[in-house]
């Protein structure tokens, strides 16, 4: 670890992606976050994780930096290995911490979509920081449908969902959990996502104009 502070990267990640996650979350009172007495929080663990899948990602490059699909995938993967969810119910979905790591990594691709459409629109920087709240609200990242598949009858989010909840496993020789995250697949996965959804940003951006008029 280079430093022992968090990177202004992953502080605009916690603040604008999983703080509001967390929120939603735990508003429906079947989970919350997991706390250790006298262990680092929850934030500070995800960004150890993070930081650790970046250094991995960073060995098999040549630049010095990950573009927005790997930054979604390190974050996807640290989020699994921490598992902060915690049930408070006897009736919970198993795989919610696949589903939180997910949707981190999806918001991830949606941020950054966000922020270069409108970088290339004719706004003050008010008018951008009101546009982008609305974005947030109105464009919604969409999966490919079921009727887009070839044999599948499993939906696209459901399989990407088992697929990182098989990720790991309990190791039978050492007992301890084992992780067979694949960084630069699950990047390849949001990099398509990114693709898939260029025209609805678009769309929802034609929305709200029409709306102002």
């Amino acid at each position: 670890m280079k430093s022992n502070q968090p990177s202004d990267t992953y502080k605009l990640l916690y603040d604008h992606i999983i703080a509001d996650l967390f929120l939603q979350i735990c508003n429906t009172t079947k989970y919350c976050i997991k706390y250790l007495p006298g262990q680092k929080q929850v934030p500070f663990l995800i960004w150890e994780q993070f930081e650790k899948y970046k250094s991995k990602a960073l060995k098999n490059m040549s630049g010095t930096r990950l573009d927005r699909h790997k930054i979604a995938s390190c974050l996807c993967g640290a989020i699994i290995e921490v598992k902060p969810l915690v049930p408070t119910t006897k009736k919970y979905h198993q795989k919610a911490n696949e589903i939180l790591a997910l949707e981190a990594g999806v918001n991830v691709i949606k941020f950054f979509m966000m922020c270069d459409f409108l970088r290339h629109e004719r706004l003050d920087e008010i008018d951008r920081i009101k546009v982008l709240k609305q974005l947030k609200e109105n464009f919604k990242m969409k999966f490919p449908s079921i009727d887009e598949n070839i044999c599948d009858t499993r939906n696209y989010k459901d399989n990407l969902y088992n697929s990182l909840f098989w990720s790991h496993h309990k190791c039978e020789i050492t007992q301890k959990e084992c992780f067979h995250y694949d960084i630069w697949a699950y990047a390849k996965v949001f990099y398509h996502l990114e693709l898939y959804n260029i025209q609805n940003l678009n769309e929802a951006y034609q929305f709200l104009k029409e709306q102002e008029n």
